[in-house]
């Protein structure tokens, strides 16, 4: 760590960019339908509008990788959130569907660039700090996205237009978060997967009579190396084979988070789209009710990401992950199964909350490890994100089709499938970091 960044104030400001950003995020769902009425759009027109967000989102992440790649987490963030405040304030002034689209494109990549880069920023505080603080910052971004959905709910209320409201939301986050950075890491020094450097072979004895160099022999094994679990032996040697056979051993690993990632981001995105019409249709909840199923995903999800840096230092992420996501499968199968019954809403309800219980510490823990075990903290760190950000897409459109063939019923048998998938793949969660595979607690840094 730097001398002239404590750990503790870089904490701090994270946690406050985090929330200022969640502000930003959450203050425009309220706003929708008085956008949808200043067009005049249709429910499909709205819908195909917003799916720019996403779609801007996957196609500049990427890009943002490789910023990362060579400069500072902290100075793509200043530049990300000055752009996001910019081009949020084209959705006000777009006059038809394309106009839309296209805003809502830009934002998306925008504010997905700034994401990356926060979480790349998160990432090396954590590293240094002593535990684990992903989950909180997290927990601390849907905090201020709750908070946004209040402030865009007031807004619209006391008919504020949009364009005024996205004006002083961000001023607000551009005074909140850019004094945050000068207390940020000014450097990314995350090491990548294999942090020790290849140690060249030693002389043999002294040089042979005619002046040329000694044979050379392979160095011993590592035995800080060869003591811990699942790696494989040491390289022999130096050179070619040994960058691939490093290189080899980490898209396995990486594959594996992102498939988590998808999976946790998939079982949100069904979470917020399906539950409403799910205990509508197949549980017989009343209008007024079936909203509940969302609530108590998003309390839990919340709640359960407050405290879940500490479970993680006292059971491991990989422990934590494996138990939560474990019994989150486990109790929303049981809710499936009497879904047709006259418990079906309570259980249906008690469902998504423990979804939301599962899948609390799956993306951040998720982030944590990529950006330890990656090539590089940043690219990392947009790989994992790309395959969040199609999890989100694709969950709602994949339990529709399902939907179509089999019911709604039957399709969310997605959800605790993909909550197993989770249980199996935790393990890659301990995976760089021999302390986070303990379950006792880290060293807190000063």
């Amino acid at each position: 760590m730097p001398a002239d960044v404590p750990p503790r104030r870089a904490r701090v400001a994270c946690m406050i960019a985090m929330v200022a950003f969640g502000l930003l995020a959450g203050c425009w769902a309220p706003r929708i339908p008085d956008v949808r009425a200043d067009l005049g759009l249709s429910d499909g027109a709205l819908g195909a509008a917003l799916l720019g967000a996403p779609f801007g989102a996957v196609a500049t992440i990427w890009l943002t990788g490789r910023l990362l790649g060579r400069f500072a987490s902290r100075v793509v963030v200043r530049a990300t959130l000055v752009l996001t405040c910019a081009v949020w304030n084209l959705v006000p002034i777009a006059g038809n569907i394309g106009e839309l689209f296209v805003a809502i494109a830009l934002w998306g990549a925008a504010s997905s660039a700034l994401d990356v880069a926060l979480n790349t920023q998160i990432a090396q505080v954590e590293r240094h700090y002593g535990r684990p603080i992903m989950t909180s910052a997290h927990a601390a971004w849907a905090g201020g996205a709750l908070l946004g959905a209040g402030v865009g709910s007031a807004c619209a209320g006391l008919d504020i237009p949009l364009a005024a409201q996205i004006v002083g939301v961000g001023a607000f986050s551009l005074a909140t978060i850019l004094p945050a950075t000068l207390a940020m890491l000014p450097t990314d020094p995350i090491p990548t997967t294999d942090p020790i450097p290849a140690v060249p072979r030693p002389l043999n004895g002294p040089p042979r009579p005619d002046g040329s160099p000694p044979p050379a022999v392979a160095p011993p094994p590592d035995a800080s190396r060869a003591r811990r679990p699942g790696r494989p032996a040491p390289e022999r040697s130096p050179g070619r084979m040994g960058a691939r056979a490093r290189v080899g051993r980490m898209p396995r690993t990486s594959v594996a988070l992102c498939a988590m990632a998808f999976g946790s981001l998939l079982c949100e995105g069904v979470a917020a789209d399906w539950s409403a019409l799910y205990l509508e249709e197949v549980t017989g909840a009343a209008a007024g009710v079936s909203g509940l199923g969302y609530t108590a995903f998003s309390g839990c999800m919340l709640a359960t990401r407050t405290i879940g840096d500490r479970a993680a230092v006292r059971f491991g992420p990989d422990r934590l992950v494996r138990t939560l996501a474990g019994a989150a499968a486990v109790l929303f199968g049981l809710a499936l199964a009497t879904g047709a019954t006259s418990a079906g809403t309570v259980t249906g309800i008690l469902g998504f909350a423990a979804v939301g219980t599962g899948a609390a510490c799956v993306y951040p823990s998720g982030m944590s490890a990529m950006a330890r075990v990656g090539q590089g903290a940043g690219t990392s760190v947009a790989a994992y994100a790309t395959f969040g950000y199609l999890g989100w897409l694709t969950g709602p459109v994949l339990v529709g089709a399902l939907s179509a063939l089999l019911g709604l019923h039957t399709a969310m048998l997605a959800v605790p499938l993909l909550l197993f998938m989770i249980v199996i793949l935790a393990p890659m969660l301990a995976v760089g970091d021999g302390h986070h595979s303990s379950a006792q607690p880290r060293a807190t840094g000063a």
